[in-house]
């Protein structure tokens, strides 16, 4: 009798122990429902904190470069006509890399730009906008752990996408190198010692946006040399996104094109900046297939295709572009002296109310120095102050700056905001 009692007991203190250790676990363990450790943080954004203030006041958005006029008539009529036409396969998936025409079509147009033969199949791939394209070259080339050198400040989701990748975000700031009268892209110059020191064994490239949005700066030739010099040294590779390529006031070299460059850059474009068709959702990359057959890869798992009739659209677009290429009366030269307008309106806004702008030399969006401003208003002692009082008072939605920047170079930018240019007639009413 004692003998059994003696053995329930132990029996009873061994699944006491072991129940225990599980319940230890479970409430050790991350919740099943929580974000991943390396996406934490990533599903907060600046759009989110300003979206209480844009639903209350409903100001003028000059935040997003979402252009407010109509798409060009011909590339509408081109989708429209693709997808109802009788050609069964307009609207069903196409191939993975892109309909062949308009591959085509980009391998014709970049060619030239670049110095050499762009194949269609080998050397181009059509993507879900450039975002994918950005996206799909991040995690077809990241490993966990790899470092990304990123050139601050930066469009707001390149650094959410190389976490995604697993991969790490390595940050040189470009130094103001002017305090007084005016400002441009080319006074916003690379820190090379900075930069460089930046390379390890585990830097697996170099993200490049040029024109760089939010500045609109748009790269000189010795720029792009420097940056191309250390991705040949250090054996990077280059993701340059040139979303805003066709609006630039100044001349717009493409890193690709410099010796050594093609077979490790990937370049990629849009047309929603390009046709002004953001709703289409086509991008492009093209580049050496051994750097491309990478995001190639990434692109088909992740969305297999991209739109049908808009890709026979945008090929249309191209086509149309390439048989009056740079002539004053083409879509992509009557385009640009439009936004320079806008640009120009923008300018004369501003000027007289103590906000300074910063000269685009290309995209769609400028910075402003706000602080003569803002020092004779009250309470507002940063640029997300601004903004909010911008909000109140004025009507306007910009972004603040030091939200393109990583943690620690965040004050860098804390006496400019970014407009963006699509509603100027709105925005010079305003300020008049």
């Amino acid at each position: 009798m004692i003998s059994k009692i003696i053995i329930h007991l132990a029996v009873s203190l061994v699944a006491s122990y072991f129940a225990a250790l599980c319940a230890a676990a479970t409430i050790n363990r991350p919740s099943t429902f929580a974000f991943p450790r390396h996406l934490v943080g990533l599903n907060e954004s600046i759009e989110e904190e300003l979206r209480a203030y844009q639903q209350k006041y409903r100001p003028v958005d000059l935040g997003i470069d979402l252009l407010d006029d109509d798409a060009p008539m011909f590339i509408r009529r081109a989708m429209a006509n693709a997808t109802l036409s009788d050609d069964p396969y307009a609207n069903q998936l196409t191939h993975p890399n892109g309909i062949l025409r308009l591959r085509k079509a980009i391998a014709e147009m970049y060619s030239p730009l670049v110095g050499r033969r762009l194949e269609p199949e080998d050397h181009v791939v059509v993507t879900q906008g450039a975002t994918e394209a950005v996206y799909a070259a991040f995690t077809g080339h990241t490993s966990p752990g790899d470092e990304w050198i990123v050139i601050e400040p930066a469009y707001l989701m390149y650094v959410p996408m190389i976490k995604i990748s697993k991969g790490v975000p390595r940050y040189t700031s470009l130094k103001l190198m002017k305090a007084n009268g005016t400002i441009n892209g080319d006074d916003w110059v690379l820190n090379k010692a900075e930069m460089e020191s930046l390379f390890n064994e585990k830097t697996k490239g170099i993200l490049l946006n040029n024109p760089l949005n939010p500045i609109g700066k748009v790269y000189k030739r010795e720029e792009l040399e420097f940056i191309a010099g250390l991705a040949i040294k250090y054996n990077a590779i280059v993701i340059c996104d040139e979303a805003h390529e066709w609006i630039t006031h100044k001349p717009h070299v493409r890193i690709a094109s410099l010796p050594g460059m093609f077979e490790r850059t990937i370049t990629i474009g849009t047309s929603s900046k390009t046709f002004s068709v953001a709703g289409f959702r086509i991008g492009w990359a093209y580049g050496h297939a051994n750097v491309l057959n990478h995001l190639k890869t990434a692109h088909e798992v992740a969305v297999y295709s991209s739109p049908a009739p808009q890709q026979v659209a945008v090929a249309y677009a191209f086509e149309r572009e390439l048989c009056n290429f740079g002539a004053p009366d083409s879509y992509l030269i009557s385009h640009l002296r439009t936004v320079k307008q806008q640009r120009d309106a923008m300018i004369e806004a501003l000027a007289g109310t103590g906000i300074t702008p910063v000269i685009a030399d290309g995209g769609f969006c400028m910075l402003a120095n706000w602080s003569a401003l803002g020092a004779k208003i009250t309470n507002v002692y940063g640029s997300m102050q601004f903004i909010i009082w911008m909000i109140k008072n004025v009507g306007v939605l910009g972004l603040p700056l030091p939200a393109f920047y990583g943690p620690e170079h965040k004050h860098i930018g804390e006496d400019f905001v970014r407009f963006c240019f699509h509603k100027v007639g709105e925005i010079i009413r305003m300020l008049l």
